[in-house]
């Protein structure tokens, strides 16, 4: 049956990991993977969840399956965490079912959208690696528009509302959350009020994936984009992954929400996304939901994590001022000014494949394809390296 079958190359992404762990060089930097690491390299388990966890467990008594929808309590948490007191959660118009990490949600979404007849979903370019095959995989048709001007560091709105303007009634468009990936480049609340206009026009469903909800801002700010659709909006669609913000990466927790017309919509829906689940994978992980159901029904443990989000955000906005001022002090301010004005773990450096692969070859420093660096990797001990890497690459 498998005789045939010749090994596949290694994940873009995944890959570097394996690469960088193999080279020798002492000043290395690793700028590839999206994973939130201290100073030191780690990916630590926050104190919340660490928390949180022994009191599962103390408490544990049976491994029998979690509910179709996900842990008890998660859902209700998750709702009230993205919709606080709107009109939104008062009126039941929202539903959230949990799912094996923002990937699950991603390919329940795609089905439930293929499943109700979706003409296509429009993505802007560039985009996350797995959008196109997860949701390809759930038999729709991918439209790629423009998003964002690589060579102007900035996003180029005018074409993607253009792009935007065309779809219609049976058509999807997703759009990131907080910090986009790979550019970092979020729309503007009047940017996302814009796209709210065109959406009341032209009838189309906007999904928002969102896996970096509190590392923008915080996480009312964060919200806005979630809110203001859902609040102007019959219909939306949130894919939402808890790996970043809880930092549960491996115990792959997410959810998909559904936000309808009214509260007797978004029951009906929920039918449709649990039976997908169903024939899918039958019933989502139970830890990590139980995890985040914990913390969010704590006082004392929400307000614990909130802390511990807020200082990991400031980490990451400290390590994009610190390149910034790092490169403007060594005359290459130009080429690394975007990078201050934008959000979260990501930014996309201007450079060919060709040269992401000096970049590793003759510097040790690891970008992915595209120019896409983790802003996390950036830190005072490596920082004057990176910028002189990158400008011996760029202009050598």
């Amino acid at each position: 049956m498998f005789a045939n079958l010749e090994a596949l190359p290694a994940d873009p992404i995944l890959g570097i990991t394996k690469i960088f762990a193999e080279d020798p060089r002492q000043n290395k930097i690793d700028l590839g993977v999206g994973v939130y690491k201290t100073i030191d390299g780690v990916t630590p388990v926050m104190k919340a969840v660490a928390e949180a966890q022994n009191t599962i467990i103390s408490k544990e008594a049976t491994k029998s399956y979690t509910p179709p929808q996900g842990a008890p309590g998660f859902g209700e948490a998750m709702l009230k965490l993205l919709f606080g007191d709107s009109d939104v959660l008062g009126r039941g118009r929202c539903t959230a079912v949990q799912t094996p990490g923002g990937c699950g949600a991603l390919r329940l979404a795609g089905e439930l959208l293929n499943h109700t007849g979706a003409a296509s979903i429009t993505i802007g370019t560039p985009t996350w690696p797995n959008h196109k095959p997860l949701l390809s995989a759930a038999g729709l048709t991918i439209n790629m528009v423009p998003y964002y001007e690589a060579e102007n560091s900035a996003i180029a709105f005018d074409s993607f509302v253009s792009a935007v303007k065309k779809l219609g009634p049976k058509d999807a468009l997703l759009l990131h959350g907080p910090c986009h990936n790979p550019t970092g480049a979020d729309l503007t609340p009047e940017q996302i009020d814009i796209i709210i206009d065109v959406a009341q026009e032209r009838g189309f469903l906007p999904l928002i994936d969102t896996a970096y909800h509190g590392f923008a801002h915080d996480l009312e700010t964060d919200a806005y984009i979630i809110r203001a659709m859902s609040e102007r909006l019959p219909e939306v669609l949130i894919t939402y992954s808890c790996s970043k913000n809880f930092g549960l990466y491996k115990e792959r927790t997410g959810g998909i929400i559904y936000v309808g017309e009214n509260a007797e919509r978004a029951s009906a829906v929920k039918t449709h996304i649990m039976n997908i689940a169903r024939s899918n994978y039958s019933m989502p992980p139970a830890h990590g939901g139980a995890i985040v159901s914990e913390i969010l029904h704590s006082p004392e443990l929400t307000k614990l994590w909130r802390d511990e989000l807020a200082e990991m955000t400031a980490t990451v906005r400290s390590n994009r001022k610190l390149l910034v001022e790092t490169a403007a002090k060594a005359g290459h301010g130009n080429y690394f000014a975007h990078i201050g004005q934008q959000n979260g773990m990501f930014s996309l450096l201007p450079m060919s494949d060709a040269q992401v692969a000096a970049l590793r070859e003759d510097h040790g420093v690891y970008a992915v394809g595209g120019g896409r660096i983790n802003m996390c990797g950036v830190n005072e001990h490596n920082v004057q390296h990176l910028v002189d890497a990158v400008n011996s690459v760029v202009n050598g």
